[in-house]
């Protein structure tokens, strides 16, 4: 009995050790699946350090994923869906429209985030956008819904085919404000596409700040007064703001208990917008993990500019007419100086691609030269202009002079150019010739030439003739007296 206890213990501690053995091996092996996230490293993240089920966060110009986890799976969206009906609302009607409140949009479960709003009741559509993104009220989403499509259903449909025309193939709405149903569904990566696209109309990017909203007192109802539980845009000397982050500029929570806690967020540093989408999430982690995707995005990200890019391959050019001593034969450096040193010629990139800066520099620069490129220069004389034209319509160009960054002597004993002829006789302030002993001679050597030549040839051609007698062959008759 004794024995066979003690080959018990020893199978056990066996097992034991080769579990232990093999742990170590897979932290050795996957050392960042053990660690912590370190919020000084923001560059480590992986999906194992986010609390949410699926998320993502992409570059909000050109669309492209930068981090993701589970993006494509099926999650219900809850009231992140009010980010679609607000952009509908916003492009498909108009800011002073009066909205009557329907019965029918009164018609939603008790446990439903509400404005308050009461039947028969008329506001402005853009009071009803704003408070229901605000104060979350799917009251203000129905009302929304019938106002434009007549019906709550109807509106579903436009929600869909426009959800579908901008790549979210993988989404379906039942209704305006993303109260649970099993066929109210999306995924983070299509609620990304949707929100990238409201966050391009500047209407819905203002209403995406808003943190509090007040809706005066009319006829029906008080005025009611609502702060938002975004605490990712909340200001940190709030208590509800501990989780304020200084680079956000939206957007909109959502919960229920189906769909867990859900964000879709928007944040801008240095000239880079990132949007992200945690769904499935707690309550601490929707923050946190929001905070994590941005922090990840903005480190993928480097600056540089125009000036940066031209230093690191700079303009040689060849000056003819260099003194025979010039140890670089004419060879000149270019330097670059910015003409109106605030004009923006940053650039921002993708780590990794910077010869997409290089392609850009080639494309949307233009260079000049402001005189001939020819010996004598001084150093720091200006010798022609760069410029650069960045990408967007409301773009300034951006201005450079080239500078020659040495001095490079003339030779001395070469004939002068033809150039430098016309110059000397474009500023001789005389327009005729000088009368001068060799203006004379100049003008009258040719004459000279020819008259004394003609000369020449003639007593060559004339020297050894002699005058010829002609003979009489004929005879007359001769009489005498």
């Amino acid at each position: 009995m004794r024995r066979k206890g003690k080959q018990k213990l020893n199978a056990k501690l066996c097992r034991f050790i080769v579990s232990f053995i093999i742990l170590q091996l897979l932290v050795i092996a996957f050392p960042v699946l053990a660690s912590e996230y370190d919020p000084n490293q923001p560059e480590n993240l992986n999906s194992t350090q986010l609390s949410a089920q699926s998320a993502i966060v992409i570059d909000a110009k050109s669309g492209e994923a930068v981090f993701e986890k589970n993006a494509d799976d099926r999650r219900y969206p809850a009231s992140t869906t009010k980010v679609l009906t607000a952009l509908l609302a916003i492009t498909l009607s108009k800011p002073d429209e009066m909205v009557t409140v329907n019965a029918s949009a009164l018609m939603i479960p008790e446990d439903s985030s509400i404005i308050g709003l009461v039947e028969g009741e008329q506001l402005r559509m853009d009071d009803l956008i704003k408070a229901t993104m605000v104060f979350s009220g799917n009251d203000g989403a129905n009302a929304i819904s019938e106002h434009i499509a007549g019906s709550q259903e109807a509106f579903a449909n436009i929600m869909n085919e426009n959800a579908y025309r901008l790549g979210a193939v993988n989404t379906h709405f039942v209704n305006s404000h993303g109260y649970h149903d099993d066929n109210h569904y999306s995924t983070a990566r299509d609620m990304a596409i949707i929100t990238r696209a409201a966050m391009e109309n500047e209407t819905f990017r203002e209403i995406a700040e808003l943190t509090t909203y007040t809706l005066e007192a009319n006829q029906w109802r008080e005025r009611k007064r609502k702060t938002s539980d975004n605490d990712f845009l909340m200001n940190p000397s709030r208590e509800e703001g501990q989780f304020y982050y200084p680079y956000a500029i939206g957007i909109k929570t959502g919960y229920h208990s189906l769909a867990g806690r859900c964000f879709v967020g928007a944040a801008k540093k240095d000239g880079i917008e990132l949007i992200s989408v945690t769904l499935q999430g707690s309550s601490r982690g929707r923050w946190t993990d929001t905070k994590k995707l941005m922090e990840y995005g903005f480190s993928q990200y480097v600056t540089t500019s125009i000036e940066k890019i031209y230093q690191q391959n700079p303009k040689t050019v060849d000056i003819s007419n260099y003194a025979l001593d010039d140890s670089k034969l004419g060879q000149l450096e270019l330097s670059l100086r910015k003409i109106e040193p605030l004009a923006n010629d940053r650039l921002i990139g993708y780590k990794g691609q910077s010869e997409n800066w290089m392609r850009t520099f080639n494309s949307r620069t233009n260079i000049s030269f402001d005189r001939i490129l020819e010996a004598p220069i001084t150093a720091g004389e200006v010798v022609g202009t760069l410029i650069y034209t960045p990408e967007g319509i409301d773009q300034e160009p951006v201005q450079y002079e080239l500078l020659a960054n040495r001095s490079i002597l003339k030779r001395p004993s070469i004939a002068p150019s033809l150039d430098e002829i016309k110059m000397y006789t474009q500023n001789d302030p005389n327009p005729f010739p000088r009368i001068s002993v060799e203006f004379i001679l100049l003008v009258l050597a040719p004459v000279l030439s020819v008259i004394i030549l003609s000369q020449l040839f003639y007593k060559f051609f004339t020297r050894n003739k002699k005058p010829k007698f002609k003979k009489n062959t004929t005879y007359k008759t001769r009489y005498y007296r």
